[in-house]
């Protein structure tokens, strides 16, 4: 298991290819900590411009689909934004907040209870 899978990442332009870089490596090794496993991630990202590309105005809302799959579990989660690096953010956000919450209720089930 392991490895990152991007689909749709054509549509980016080399800002945007960079920014995702960046934001991949601050990520990659926080998921690794907290699924306590390895895993794999598969993001597929969409761009959509309204107007035309080259013009000053043009305007790309962005949607990303992000999943991780670990040993044990598998997260999704999905944002839609105008801001690319808000996006990611958003969907990194929500996966980190679905893992801590599946591993949270696991590893508290039945540690509370005594007789």
């Amino acid at each position: 298991m392991g490895g990152i899978d991007l689909k749709g990442i054509e549509q980016l332009n080399e800002t945007e290819k960079f920014e995702l870089n960046k934001l991949l490596e601050a990520h990659k090794d926080k998921i690794k900590r907290k699924t306590k496993s390895d895993y794999a991630l598969k993001l597929t990202l969409k761009k959509y411009t309204k107007g035309r590309e080259d013009a000053k105005d043009a305007r790309a809302r962005y949607s990303i689909q992000g999943m991780i799959k670990g040993e044990t579990h598998s997260f999704e989660a999905s944002a839609e934004d105008w801001d690319f690096n808000r996006t990611v953010h958003k969907v990194f956000q929500k996966l980190m907040n679905e893992i801590e919450h599946a591993y949270h209720s696991s590893e508290q089930s039945g540690a509370g209870i005594r007789h």
